[in-house]
């Protein structure tokens, strides 16, 4: 017995001494964001089952057997899982002081709410789908004209470009996928408006900004528009549309870890030209025709890494003929357009939290006009763009997020002139940027984001910097935004062609808003000021970069669901006051494209039972200032106000089949843009004049989209 007691004291003594060598005691305290005890806090070591509970004074006691470099996780309901990295080669190591930090309910990104529209997107704002922008009356199919009827923006011109904020189209700029895309709109005869190179089917985010926007975008200084194609498809399907003014169709082919998805769009109006209002002052030679197609090749590398290359080509030809002012004489002018857009783009997210990105970009964009100026001349202007970015962003916390990049363009047009001489001239210019973005989650409710901009652009050889500060207050569903930041811009190739150096255009933008949504409305308002500076100004019979100028204004933005079931109504006003002092301005004056007053009315009847949408809206813009030499001043003179009704109707035939069917301008009014002067006056000293007017004032378009797929319903994308 004395024996076995011995054996017995003597193995319970090795014991111990081999777990006093081996185990390591772990102690510490867990206290919240006021450095108040944490009770009940799990603690347990990453990649073991090894763990421990904190007790009610926060402090907690963990014996492990593990050796080396250890992770102890901290987790707790309500708050952001902590770490702390200790080594088990330490024996007696000091006790541990974890503080975890309240999980917000929503740790966002931080955005400048001012200006920004989040059309087709998970967000916080608008959640509209291709559909629902395309549903709303007026747009006639197009992305841009959809997009026209949200505050900010105002009646489109005689070339039916988007204008935001006291801005002219050129100061609006579109990004695919984050890279710039050079030429967004196809060309078109004289009077007639133009139309986006791309559907908005083909894109599952679509973000508008009339403002205050990143400084990760440039060259622009009133909006832009970015556009983003879908990562990933895994569904194969093909589809066909006929419309009246066209064809076309497309597919998606997706395999285990990428997809290659087509689409392609013939369009030729001559039918629709011989079936529309006669009394349209334009004739056809050879009816406006398009060939178009955008392939998307998309793979998943791995988890969170993706590469995708996006292509899209268009050829676009027609002849027409076309009357001057005060003569009775017609030109017959051709036009052949080629429009080449490619872009490759790679992210990932790193083990160490850092999301990078990477893209490249190239645009090409040749046009040729015969009978341009003179009979038997020709025109051939040729532009192209090189993008390439390179960006990375991490959250260090919930309180704090960087993100950086740099980026390059390399720009080249060139113009030809051919006649019974022939003149030509090239520039080129290269821009490069430095961007530093930083994001303060500062509390739940409040967001901060200082960033900033340096630019170096090679026509002046300078270096500019653009610094933005944006900041938002959340409460109860109301949000305050406030921005403020600089801007540039390249001047018109027009006036680069006469002085290549002139430096980029400039604006300083200040921006104000309240907004308020739940689930059924939408309450936007916002103030905004921006002061222009270094516009092209012609001086002495040369362009200098002198010019200047502001744009002010107010926009209101109401979306309601909640009044009578099955209708929703949208009320979009906007009051612009803008002056510019440039090109050939003798005074500061009212630009020709402004106008004060816009405002729309837009209501949608949605029926599923019917399944049906359908749309009705009512848009108003005041008159356009332009030059009456017949009377005193500059600028002295309005057109008479802008006023459309347009309808729409969606019907879900099919699970497969979706009819859409619009007209715009219901009751035929001959809006006036402008107007034509004699170059000199009659006996009396009077100049007499023509208005101008779109030539197709009324437009009417009807669409079937059949998608082939057992699983696929109500979907109008090829991609």
């Amino acid at each position: 017995m004395r024996l076995f007691f011995y054996l017995f004291l003597f193995n319970v003594s090795v014991s111990v001494l081999s777990v006093s060598a081996q185990s390591r005691r772990i102690t510490g305290v867990v206290t919240d964001e006021n450095r108040l005890p944490l009770p009940f806090v799990n603690l347990y070591i990453e990649g073991t089952i090894e763990g421990t509970t904190s007790g009610d004074d926060g402090g907690f006691e963990l014996i492990t057997e593990q050796k080396g470099e250890l992770m102890l996780m901290a987790s707790f309901v309500g708050y952001i899982t902590g770490s702390v990295r200790i080594s088990t080669d330490t024996l007696n190591p000091a006790p541990l002081n974890i503080q975890l930090l309240p999980r917000l309910q929503a740790v966002r990104e931080v955005v400048a709410y001012a200006g920004n529209y989040l059309l087709k997107s998970a967000s916080t704002l608008e959640q509209k789908g291709a559909v629902d922008l395309i549903a709303t009356a007026g747009s006639e199919g197009d992305l841009f004209k959809a997009i026209s009827l949200m505050p900010g923006t105002q009646a489109p011109g005689l070339d039916g470009r988007m204008m935001v904020r006291g801005g002219d189209s050129r100061e609006s700029q579109t990004y695919i996928d984050g890279m710039h895309l050079l030429s967004p709109y196809t060309t078109t005869a004289q009077h007639t408006p133009a139309r986006s190179r791309f559907s908005a089917f083909l894109f599952d985010g679509i973000t508008f900004s009339t403002g205050g926007y990143s400084q990760e975008y440039t060259q622009s200084l009133s909006s832009i528009l970015p556009l983003t194609t879908s990562d990933e498809s895994r569904q194969s399907k093909l589809g066909v549309k006929l419309m009246n003014v066209g064809s076309g169709g497309g597919g998606t082919k997706a395999w285990n870890n990428g997809s290659l998805s087509f689409n392609f769009d013939y369009t030729d109006l001559q039918w629709y030209h011989a079936t529309t209002n006669p009394q349209q002052r334009i004739y056809w030679k050879k009816p406006y025709r398009e060939y178009a197609g955008q392939s998307l090749l998309r793979f998943q590398l791995r988890k969170d890494t993706y590469w995708k290359t996006f292509l899209s080509y268009a050829g676009t030809r027609f002849t027409h003929y076309e009357e001057k002012p005060f003569s009775q004489l017609r030109r017959e002018m051709g036009y052949d357009e080629t429009n080449l857009y490619l872009n490759s783009t790679f992210k990932t997210r790193l083990a160490s939290g850092v999301n990078f990105f990477g893209g490249l970009a190239y645009s090409l964009n040749g046009r040729t006009a015969e009978e341009a100026v003179v009979p038997d001349d020709r025109l051939l202007v040729r532009q192209r763009e090189l993008h390439l970015k390179v960006k990375a962003a991490k959250r260090f916390s919930s309180f704090y997020k960087l993100e950086t990049g740099v980026e390059s363009y390399d720009r080249g047009y060139g113009m030809q002139y051919r006649d019974s001489f022939v003149f030509e001239k090239d520039i080129r210019h290269r821009i490069g940027g430095l961007f530093v973005s930083n994001d303060f989650h500062l509390t739940d409710r409040l967001f901060l984001n200082l960033s900033s901009r340096l630019e170096y652009i090679s026509s002046d050889r300078s270096y500019t910097w653009l610094p933005r500060m944006a900041l938002n207050y959340e409460w109860k569903g109301l949000t305050v935004s406030a921005v403020a930041g600089k801007y540039q811009q390249m001047t018109d190739n027009d006036y680069l062609l006469y002085n290549p150096s002139l430096s980029a255009e400039t604006n300083r933008q200040y921006l104000l808003g309240l907004y308020f949504r739940d689930k059924n409305r939408i309450y936007r308002a916002e103030a905004y000021h921006k002061a222009y500076d270094k516009l092209p100004a012609l001086r002495n019979g040369h362009y200098q970069a002198s010019g200047s100028g502001y744009s002010r204004g107010i926009d209101l933005f109401v979306n309601e669901r909640r009044l009578l079931k099955h209708w929703e109504y949208t009320v979009s006003y906007s009051y612009n006051d803008s002056r510019r002092q440039y090109l050939d301005y003798p005074e500061q004056a009212v630009p020709s494209f402004v106008s004060r007053h816009n405002a729309s009315l837009s209501l949608r009847y949605e029926n599923m039972r019917w399944l049906s949408i359908i749309g009705l809206t009512q848009r108003f813009a005041s008159g356009r200032p332009y030059h009456d030499p017949n009377r005193e001043g500059f600028m002295n003179a309005l057109t008479p106000a802008y006023h459309t009704i347009d309808v729409s109707w969606i019907l879900l035939a099919h699970k497969n089949l979706i009819v859409y069917a619009c007209f715009s301008n219901l009751l035929n009014r001959r809006n006036v843009f402008g107007y034509d002067f004699t170059p000199l006056p009659d006996s009396q000293g009077f100049y007499d004049s023509l208005p101008q007017r779109q030539e197709q004032p009324q437009a009417f378009y009807i669409g079937f989209f059949l998608t082939l797929g057992k699983n696929v319903a109500y979907e109008a994308s090829n991609f």
